[in-house]
């Protein structure tokens, strides 16, 4: 029987030197004596360097099968070690991660892995200005020591916008040694995909809607699982009242904004891009856009409800949200509600709009001579205009203004920011912490201050994949 995948009402349009940071390291005795937690929604990869200081990992990218729009429907995909999502890597604060990737993709497909949101140095940023991307049946190792903590993610730069939907996408922990026990640690990677009937993927030639607006799926997924569509469901665990809970959450997608609420339990954002927050906050929903990383801190609760869930709001065009479950936890027990801990946050840096340097970047588009959509900033596709060269160690602002009317997540490689304005007011506690992806609206302007702590050769661009691949990046040059 032919299956369908339009019960996903989703409204979509077509269906170096690492810098100095204050955390507390972990000497090599104690990581000695610590083992990594599990987190729930993931297995931990194999450590094949003794070495207490050094975890070391391998990846092979290479051609997979999934079953996700049915039983018989079968979906090629391109996989980190034949899953995806591709294998949780994870660390403790101090520890060097080392990564050997073996691509076996097709012939003539190249790639490489950027680490979203880690400040490492570029020549392991995976940027194939500076990287020579790996050809297929070569290897190439990735060796890094994270200076900061927290939820991140890695992905290919290279045919973004493909690689990523294929299926090469995971997600990465490096863990504070001080952070407070919680009764679980969750990891959900949330992505769509555009699939037709029968299982097979979309091709990856633009079409001029997804050239406008990126390309949005049909099938909404968690940790790999289907939770639309015909055979889609919930992921589900038991939970316990009177318990803290750890949820870390990223959207991988290639374009859809995505908003995040939690029922059933008292809840609150305790990190943003990975940094945990001087001050957490609770709120009625988060806005996740592509790249964004939450790290939420749950309390189940039984008087409430049975069941602390999970869910994806969707805008459905008409100033309301569709609602989508990703996960369902049905609450044991019955015991009063704990309080919240104490997470080892940093105070952060200062911030002033009193700078010795400031950056524009103009967000817009135009049509290409061959008529497709190219994505410019400052007037010009990535490729046509010089790198911006910026100082390091100086306090810098950087103001993006939109001028297409479309949304764009900006991601700044190598560096933290913080949002000192959004369309020119203050910007509220959703914007708080240090940052590496911002949502600009549609005309709208935001600024960032940074102070450029990490010298090297770094993109910035938008997120919506399609957008970069037409020419929405540009390249900073931090001496």
């Amino acid at each position: 029987m032919t299956r369908t995948l339009a019960c996903f009402a989703l409204g979509f349009a077509a269906c170096a030197d690492t810098p100095d940071q204050p955390v507390a390291s972990v000497d090599s005795g104690g990581l000695e004596e610590l083992e990594l937690p599990e987190i729930w929604g993931f297995d931990s990869l194999e450590d094949h360097d003794p070495d207490p200081d050094v975890v070391e990992v391998h990846l092979e990218a290479a051609v997979a099968e999934m079953l996700w729009a049915g039983e018989d429907d079968e979906t090629e995909v391109w996989a980190y070690n034949g899953q995806v999502p591709g294998p949780l890597i994870q660390l403790w604060e101090g520890q060097t991660l080392r990564v050997v990737l073996d691509n076996e993709l097709p012939d003539d497909t190249t790639t490489t892995i950027h680490w979203h949101g880690l400040r490492i140095s570029d020549e392991m940023d995976g940027m194939p200005h500076i990287q020579d991307p790996v050809a297929s049946g070569e290897q190439f190792v990735y060796e890094f020591t994270p200076p900061d903590t927290g939820t991140y993610w890695y992905h290919p730069h290279v045919r973004s916008y493909e690689q990523v939907e294929r299926g090469l996408q995971g997600a990465l922990i490096v863990h504070e040694a001080d952070a407070p026990e919680v009764a679980a640690d969750r990891m959900f990677v949330i992505d769509d995909v555009y699939l037709r009937n029968g299982g097979a993927m979309y091709p990856f030639n633009l079409s001029h809607m997804e050239q406008m607006h990126g390309r949005s799926g049909n099938l909404l997924m968690a940790n790999g699982q289907a939770v639309t569509g015909d055979i889609g469901e919930p992921l589900s665990d038991e939970v316990q009242s009177g318990t803290v809970e750890r949820w870390r959450v990223v959207n991988t997608a290639n374009a859809r904004t995505m908003y995040l609420d939690v029922t059933g339990a008292s809840w609150r954002v305790i990190a943003v891009d990975g940094t945990l927050l001087p001050e957490p906050y609770e709120a009625e929903r988060v806005v996740l856009p592509v790249g964004r990383r939450f790290d939420l801190e749950v309390i189940p609760d039984a008087a409430e409800d049975d069941t602390a869930t999970l869910r994806v709001l969707l805008a459905d065009g008409a100033g309301g949200f569709s609602e989508y479950p990703v996960f369902e936890g049905a609450v044991a027990g019955s015991e009063p509600a704990a309080d919240w801990l104490s997470w080892p946050s940093e105070a952060l840096p200062a911030t002033t709009t009193d700078v010795d340097q400031d950056v524009t970047l103009r967000f817009n588009n135009q049509s290409g001579d061959n008529g497709d959509v190219e994505w410019t900033i400052n007037g010009e596709v990535y490729g046509d205009h010089d790198p911006i060269e910026v100082d390091a160690d100086t306090p810098s602002t950087i103001r993006i203004v939109e001028r297409s009317g479309a949304e764009h997540p900006f991601h700044l490689h190598g560096q933290f920011f913080q949002v000192l304005e959004v369309d020119g007011e203050a910007p509220g506690p959703e914007h708080s912490g240090l940052m590496d992806t911002v949502l600009l609206e549609g005309d709208g302007n935001v600024l960032i201050y940074t102070d450029f702590d990490n010298p090297g050769r770094w993109m910035a661009h938008c997120h919506i994949l399609a957008h970069a691949e037409l020419g929405m990046m540009t390249e900073m040059v931090v001496d």
